[in-house]
């Protein structure tokens, strides 16, 4: 090699080497620039009393929750109240959500971090949508929620999906290559409708008899006490079996809906001819329900109707003392304004349609004869 030839060559490295150095710091800056967002909010200034809208959509649901004189309602189930709890765990982590992380992401690539739009059909690259509005309808932030970001624990099992999600891939706003991970997984974030609804529906408490009356008209039992510390008993004679009338009584006393039925008119409901389910409580209040077809996945129609109130007063027992007095009545002044208000929240579910889970239902449900107590042999062995 000549020595023209070599300072040709050092003089193109020197070159090259310009070159890097400045593509280096380009990037450098470039990144050192995104990342100037991690550490803070992904919505800054976020303002939980101005969220009047939660919209929610993946390829297979779409949700949408609105605020209503301080109440929270699912629309997709004819207003029914929403989970309160839930949609102020969803607005306080979106409140608190920090960027962990930044990247640039091509269109190409933005399925596998599911982060594609979700269109009419679910796919697999589907992202979930979430937007809040105001209450006048104006969009506040718009966010295209993508794959969860797991991390693995003693406990997990070899395939990643086993691990516990720690974070989550997000598009904010309407940014088609900016993702950044952020530091909650928004497992909240599903747009299923029935998952959001106010599970309770009715709370009978004191409960003094049972009427079951099928479809034909035809009374299937009844069961009745004097007090809440007697023995069940069974219309017609016989003993019931203990457990199978509490079985009915706890169905009354903590039933809970599992969907909302938004269009009863156009569903098979059977609620034309229902099983007739009533309640009274010691209390003087009376329930209802109205049990029609069971679903191909378990669940029954149900419809509801509460009335009658407690007592306004209480009569005293007998050598009751001023002292005793004053605390019984200060007891019952207590019970009787907390039961008030539970029967104004059940006398509004009359207007909706349920769909309840089979095993919370079927005790309601049984013959006369399968409430008696399986008679025993006398010498011990079974019939």
């Amino acid at each position: 090699m000549t020595r023209k030839q070599f300072l040709i060559v050092v003089a193109a490295l020197v070159v090259l080497a310009i070159a890097g150095a400045w593509i280096m710091q380009s990037q450098r800056t470039a990144w050192n620039s995104a990342d100037t967002r991690i550490g803070q909010r992904l919505v800054p200034g976020l303002k939980l009393e101005d969220v009047g809208e939660i919209a929610l959509r993946d390829g297979l649901a779409a949700l949408t929750l609105v605020r209503r004189e301080g109440n929270w309602l699912v629309r997709e189930r004819a207003d029914f109240p929403a989970d309160a709890e839930r949609v102020r765990e969803l607005l306080l982590q979106l409140a608190g959500l920090k960027i962990v992380q930044t990247e640039f992401v091509a269109e190409a690539q933005r399925a596998r971090l599911e982060l594609d739009e979700p269109g009419a059909a679910a796919h697999a690259g589907a992202g979930t949508l979430l937007e809040l509005k105001d209450a006048a309808g104006k969009s506040m932030t718009r966010l295209l929620l993508g794959k969860k970001v797991t991390a693995r624990t003693a406990a997990a099992g070899p395939s990643p999906e086993q691990g516990v999600p720690t974070g989550r891939y997000v598009m904010p706003g309407t940014e088609t290559g900016s993702v950044v991970l952020v530091s909650d997984p928004l497992a909240a974030a599903q747009a299923r409708p029935d998952a959001w609804l106010a599970k309770d529906l009715i709370r009978a408490e004191r409960i003094k008899s049972i009427a079951a009356t099928g479809p034909d008209g035809r009374k299937m039992f009844v069961l009745s006490r004097e007090t809440d510390s007697y023995d069940w008993k069974l219309a017609g004679g016989g003993k019931p079996d203990l457990q199978k009338a509490q079985d009915a009584v706890g169905a009354l006393q903590n039933m809970n809906l599992s969907d909302v039925v938004p269009d009863p008119g156009s569903a098979a409901s059977g609620l034309d001819r229902p099983t007739v389910i009533t309640a009274l409580t010691l209390d003087g209040v009376a329930y209802t329900l109205r049990i029609g077809s069971k679903t191909a996945d378990d669940r029954y129609f149900i419809s509801i109707s509460v009335s009658g109130e407690p007592a306004a007063t209480r009569t005293a027992g007998r050598n009751e003392t001023a002292e005793e007095k004053g605390k019984q009545d200060k007891t019952f002044a207590e019970n009787r304004s907390r039961l008030l208000k539970e029967l104004e929240r059940e006398k509004k579910l009359e207007r909706w349609t349920y769909l309840v889970g089979r095993t919370a239902v079927e005790p309601l449900l049984r013959e006369r004869a399968q409430l008696l107590a399986e008679k025993k042999p006398k010498d011990g062995k079974k019939p």
